[in-house]
């Protein structure tokens, strides 16, 4: 069996019961981001994708649509 990180399983206590409502969870990190979504019949409960960043920009949310 492998054995996860303390962080991940903290990720999917949180988020998993969201997700098995059929709602999609995109949580950023410093160098990536984890899509979570609800698996297959036959697959795990949810389903988790990492994607890396190749750049990160220095912006807040407010600062790139100005205040909108």
């Amino acid at each position: 069996m492998t054995s996860i990180s303390k962080e991940l399983e903290r990720i999917l206590e949180d988020y998993a019961p969201i997700v098995k409502e059929g709602h999609q969870v995109l949580i950023g990190l410093l160098d990536g981001t984890i899509h979570l979504e609800k698996g297959q019949e036959g697959d795990a409960p949810v389903q988790i994708h990492v994607s890396p960043l190749d750049e990160r920009l220095e912006i807040t949310i407010d600062t790139l649509f100005q205040g909108i």
